[in-house]
């Protein structure tokens, strides 16, 4: 056997014992018996790394030729904190030149790792690749500044730290700060607030692993330290922060290790469908698995904001003091006594001040938004430690309940002060109650943030609506904002909406709004103040819900919406709550539909309130311009040349004799009926009379185009006989088909259009219907086009013909219920909520609305719709909003006779039958 070959054989017997000794330490962990893991797995590595180079030829020779090899541990590998399936990053240093025999050694050192399937990553390098590579590439200076010594040759490695120990501090020290910023920023750009996120990352995010990693690499830039423990040594935290500081890395490490060895592999993202398992991992145990899991995020977010505000108060630090060297330090008073400005930063002038002086710690951070200047870290560390001083008679002082307000109304985008204020534990002091909601987290995709941050974030959003300086994009809020009096209400509320989520077992917003009638009558508000922030709490879901599950072009919703606010300045306030709080949970719960209902809504509600017979007229008036426009677009009448463009180039759609639907490019085909305005040979008077028995909610619905459209459609369903007719339009700005649908106002028609569409894999978004002139129903459907689109005219074509065999035969759909799952799992990350099933008789005068609330599957628009025509009831507008974790079905409906569900017992029956026919839902638990 060769030299070579024994040297391999050797090394697999190492690689061997590493692997097991490595399983050892894992099943130790998960048991609980290693809490000094990190360190131990280091050790097993640096053990195994010096055996090979102690048994190493090759190594021996590079020695004897007087250029022998240093092994050096870098990144988390260098800092002794190696996590179960972290990388391990190795340095194959030289002193002057690489040798020949290089690859071998590496191959001795690193192959039997990789056979093991340890992922690790090595460079080989001289000093002065080393040193010169060290200021061009930031990861390269990190590596320098995590560099350990594993084994080989020390003089070369104390050679290279010294030299460049000396050239970072001659010349780039305050370069690498600057690229340790630039660095930070844009990881947080690409990673996110991780102490916000409900999937955070670890390692990345801010108040991760990394912001510790920036600490440390900025004291050791500073100050060239050697251990963690030297950040309280050399004066960069004090005792409590570094104790605070090591429980959280203690804290996420062990989360992180329990994420590597459930998923197999390195991970540091915290997916929903790990949580579950890693909070019983941690020793988080509970009946119900969503508050286990909820209980532990909220500690999770608590740690890692710990991290992310001592890296914010170091970076501030940086760049504070880089500022300060062109500035003169010279301290500068402020409005209040004892509160001092030194080196552009807000300080107290003198410790001592504060026990005599209570209302210091508030001022400074009035000071702080006026001003827009950061605490010092000083200040923060004696805010944090004399907090214990605020007791009731402080939060009862009218002077202090006024400095808080002054504090809500500075707090910005660019400048939290109210943050800065949570993270120093004073905000939870002045507001007891809302530490039960510090960082509390809701298990699901919807909310993006914990309640604690989230209600922040919309005091922020509202105080961005004034200034000059308004985003063009909310110009419209900040009109609305400018017409407001008594603000501080407003900012009130958006602070306490959420308060009531700290109580689980109740409805948050009832109980937030007893909260805030305890927190306001406390503070020395006036009953009238009390009362209209209590109300905006108690309602601030109001309008949204309002906006997404009912009819708003039905005049009588804002009649109803009028009805509940009374006060137009009540409504402008509950309007911006309401939009601050939906944009401070998240794009799900924001978008360009939801504002732009959201604000309709307003504005027929505003008028409303101001004078009813006003709102009826401005009604009357949109109807007769609409009217106007219709006769306009239709003009010139008594044409209709098959096939030809009219005067106005609408072209007529003769009848296709392959019936091909022909969905493409836009165009709009019917089932073998000609379709526009001229193929009907309308008069005058036959369009002015059709227009006049149209119900107002469909002419506030539709275009003028699409009413002209819709009325050949019912012009050609009566000229050529038959159930029904159809037109499907492609969407020219997104992948959506309209579908309408004009045929005889029958019971089920809504249900069996419903079962078709699933039938065909055709997933509906939403829906209107209508009825038209006798007795006929227009029915307007959003649907995703069938993903086969190559052949989607044969699609249509196939859905037609089902439709027709419904529609006669009322059993044809009977197969369908076979496809309906008898269970379903939420997705992962959902809760596994209950159905509920809600009947509202108070805001239409004409119909019931019926709301299902359950987790989606296919086919579910077809049960629901199905058992309400079993039920006798007839659909007549159908809304689908989300609320993420379930789907909200919103249903107007009567009875065939036309009548109203007005017999409890009947609405017992509904409900009931609904929940029956719904899937049965599993928790969904790992």
């Amino acid at each position: 056997m060769s030299q070579s070959d024994m040297g391999f054989e050797a090394k697999s017997i190492a690689s061997q014992g590493l692997a097991k000794r490595k399983h050892a330490l894992v099943q130790s962990f998960i048991k609980g018996k290693s809490p000094d893991f990190l360190e131990s797995y280091t050790r097993i590595l640096d053990e195994y790394f010096q055996e090979v180079i102690a048994e190493s030829a090759f190594a021996r020779k590079m020695a004897v030729s007087r250029n022998p090899v240093t092994l050096v541990a870098l990144g988390g590998y260098g800092r002794g904190e190696q996590c179960i399936h972290s990388d391990v990053d190795l340095l194959i240093l030289f002193e002057k030149k690489v040798p020949k025999d290089t690859d071998e050694l590496v191959k001795e050192i690193l192959y039997p790792l990789w056979d093991a399937r340890l992922e690790t990553g090595y460079a080989v390098r001289t000093l002065k690749e080393c040193l010169n590579m060290a200021w061009e590439e930031f990861d390269i200076l990190t590596t320098m500044l995590d560099a350990r010594f594993i084994c080989g040759s020390s003089p070369v490695f104390f050679q290279l730290m010294e030299r460049f120990r000396n050239r970072l501090s001659r010349k780039y020290v305050q370069t690498s700060l600057n690229r340790l910023i630039e660095q930070s920023r844009k990881r947080y750009e690409d990673y996110g607030d991780s102490t916000y996120l409900l999937e955070p990352n670890l390692k990345s995010g801010h108040g991760g692993l990394r912001d510790y990693h920036s600490i440390l690499w900025y004291a050791r830039i500073i100050s060239d330290i050697k251990s963690r423990r030297d950040l309280e040594r050399y004066g960069f935290l004090s005792h409590d922060e570094f104790t605070t500081l090591e429980s959280s890395l203690g804290f996420i490490w062990q989360i992180r290790n329990s994420l590597h060895h459930i998923a197999g592999r390195k991970c540091d993202q915290l997916h929903f469908e790990h949580q579950n398992e890693v909070a019983r991992c941690l020793g988080f145990r509970g009946k119900d698995s969503h508050r286990v899991v909820e209980e532990f995020m909220g500690e999770l977010h608590s740690r890692m904001d710990f991290v992310k505000q001592i890296n914010i108060m170091l970076t501030e630090d940086i760049q504070l003091t880089k500022k300060a060297r062109f500035f003169t330090s010279k301290q500068k008073p402020t409005q209040y006594e004892g509160i001092v400005i030194r080196d552009r930063r807000l300080d107290f002038e003198s410790m001592e001040r504060v026990p005599g002086e209570p209302d210091l710690i508030l001022k400074i951070f009035v000071e702080s938004g006026r001003l827009q200047k950061p605490l010092s870290i000083e200040a923060r560390r004696i805010v944090g430690e004399f907090a214990y001083l605020v007791d009731d008679a402080f939060r009862k002082d009218k002077t202090n309940v006024e400095a808080f307000e002054k504090i809500l109304a500075a707090s910005l985008w660019e400048f939290n002060v109210l943050n800065v204020m949570l993270s120093t534990g004073l905000l939870v002091r002045f507001l007891p109650e809302f530490g039960s909601i510090l960082n509390k987290i809701q298990y699901n995709q919807y909310h993006l943030f914990p309640v604690d941050k989230h209600s922040i974030r919309c005091v922020q959003i509202i105080n961005s609506f004034k200034g000059k300086k308004v985003d063009p994009a909310h110009e419209f809020y900040a009109t609305v904002y400018r017409e407001l009096k008594g603000r501080k209400l407003l900012l009130a509320a958006a602070l306490l909406h959420d308060i009531g989520k700290g109580d689980p077992d109740r409805e948050h917003s009832l109980r937030g709004a007893e909260i805030t009638r305890k927190i306001m009558t406390r503070s020395g508000y006036t009953d009238a103040e009390v009362e209209e922030t209590v109300f905006l709490v108690l309602n601030h879901l109001f309008l949204i819900k309002t906006a997404t599950r009912r009819d708003i072009s039905d005049e009588e919703t804002a009649i109803f919406c009028a009805g509940r606010i009374q006060k137009i300045g009540l409504l402008r306030k509950l309007y911006l709550l309401t939009v601050a709080d939906s944009m401070a949970t998240g794009p799900k719960a924001w978008n360009d539909w939801t504002q732009a209902l959201l604000r309709d809504l307003f504005l027929k509600t505003a008028a409303t309130i101001k004078n009813r017979d006003v709102a009826t007229l401005r009604t009357s008036r949109i109807i007769e311009k609409k009217r106007d426009e219709v006769m306009l677009l239709a003009a010139p009448f008594e044409v209709g040349v098959s096939g030809q463009k009219d005067d106005n180039g609408i072209k007529n759609h003769n009848k296709r004799k392959d019936h091909n639907c022909g969905i493409a490019n836009g165009n709009r085909h019917i089932n073998g009926y000609n379709h526009d305005p001229g193929s009907a040979l309308w008069s005058r008077d036959t369009l002015l009379k059709t227009l006049d028995s149209l119900n107002h909610r469909y002419l506030l619905y539709a275009s003028p185009r699409e009413i002209l459209e819709h009325l050949a459609l019912y012009r050609a369903l009566n000229a050529k006989g038959g159930d029904f007719i159809w037109s499907v339009t492609a969407e020219k700005d997104s992948d959506i088909r309209t579908v309408a649908i004009c045929g005889l106002d029958r019971p089920g028609l809504y249900s069996k259009i419903a079962g078709v569409f699933f039938l065909n894999g055709l997933n509906i978004m939403g829906s209107q219907a209508y009825s038209l002139m006798g007795n006929w129903a227009l029915d307007i459907f959003k649907v995703m086009p069938p993903r086969d689109r190559i052949f989607e005219n044969e699609k249509w074509e196939k859905a037609e013909m089902q439709l027709r065999q419904a529609l006669r035969d009322d059993m044809f759909l009977d197969r369908l219920k076979e496809k309906i799952p008898v269970s379903i799992t939420p997705v992962s990350g959902q809760v596994a909520v209950p159905d509920q099933v809600r009947i509202d008789n108070e805001v239409s005068s004409f119909f019931t609305v019926v709301e299902v609330f359950t987790h989606d599957f296919p086919g579910l628009l077809f049960v629901i719709t199905d058992t309400l025509y079993r039920l006798g009831l007839d659909v007549r507008v159908a809304m689908v909003a989300t609320k993420i974790d379930q789907v909200v079905d919103v249903f107007y409906v009567r009875y065939a006779d036309n009548g109203k569900i007005d017999d409890p017992g009947d609405g017992m029956r509904i409900r009931d039958s609904i929940l029956d026919a719904l899937p049965r839902v599993r928790q969904n638990v790992k």
